[in-house]
């Protein structure tokens, strides 16, 4: 498999991320990991990151190389 296929399913299921991760900002919903509490606060930053790397995978996984002229 090519690294740029596998950005291209990342920057997918990352966009996915950032969008859960916004809309539990959004409700103010807080979550619990393995016992430890985050505040809903935390989702923002979350969502922020999130969005930054779907964007950086989808630039990488679809942009064309430059032909050579």
């Amino acid at each position: 498999m090519k690294w740029k296929e596998i950005a291209k399913f990342a920057s997918g299921f990352e966009a996915f991320h950032a969008i859960l991760h916004a809309s539990l900002w959004l409700s103010g919903t807080s979550l619990s990991v393995f016992g430890i509490a985050l505040p809903g606060h935390w989702n923002g930053p979350a969502a922020v990151l999130g969005t930054v790397l779907a964007v950086a995978l989808a630039w990488y996984g679809w942009r064309r190389q430059p032909s050579s002229s």
